[in-house]
């Protein structure tokens, strides 16, 4: 009988904490792994994941945090395609990562380029089913405040009535929306290539927005 393992890369970030919760309480996973960029990200190999069979990625910082762009690509480039390689080679058939609205590869914008050319790196690896997740702002609380972010949402809420149409797209998103969506597309989730923004992620999860 095949075992489904679920491996969670960035599990004490803000998303990931509240995947690793719905994770494990997922009667559908026999076992979860969770990892953090304490667990050697940058020398993963597959052995480090034995059974892997579903993938989620919540690995993600900023530039400020990071302190410089090349620290950024590190975390949200080459920590994420290791990942997803390692799984891969481990036998891993499905892959949920969370990327960014806007994302990229030919973006002027460094951020979402490199978003992009994750996202790139990944539909070329062969997943039988790889989910990509483009949330705006997340909505939650965080270990560390990220400055400026808690003004952003404030005024994206205020201002979401009027974000219709191609803007809908950029409103604030709850974060255990995406972690439910996520949840879902690893379990029920189509095969292919399949990419995700604010509606795309409330229907997963099977919430309702107006």
């Amino acid at each position: 009988m095949t075992r489904n393992v679920a491996v969670l890369a960035g599990s004490t970030g803000l998303t990931g904490r509240y995947l690793r919760e719905v994770l494990d309480e997922d009667a559908y996973y026999d076992e979860v792994q969770a990892l953090t960029r304490q667990d050697g990200l940058d020398t993963l190999e597959a052995s480090q994941l034995p059974g892997a069979t579903h993938l989620f990625c919540c690995l993600g910082t900023t530039i400020k945090a990071a302190g410089s762009q090349a620290a950024f690509r590190q975390v949200d480039f080459d920590f994420v395609v290791r990942f997803a390689r390692a799984g891969k080679e481990a036998g891993a058939r499905r892959m949920m990562v969370v990327s960014s609205v806007g994302a990229d590869a030919r973006s002027g914008t460094f951020y979402l380029r490199v978003k992009g050319e994750m996202e790139e790196a990944l539909s070329g690896m062969g997943f039988e089913s790889l989910h990509i997740f483009r949330p705006s702002v997340l909505q939650g609380h965080r270990a560390q405040a990220r400055t400026g972010e808690g003004w952003s949402i404030r005024f994206l809420r205020a201002v979401e009535w009027a974000m219709a149409g191609g803007l809908r797209k950029y409103r604030p998103m709850p974060v255990g929306v995406l972690a439910s969506a996520m949840a879902v597309a690893g379990e029920r989730g189509a095969t292919g290539r399949h990419v995700y923004d604010f509606d795309g992620i409330y229907g997963l999860a099977g919430g309702t927005i107006s």
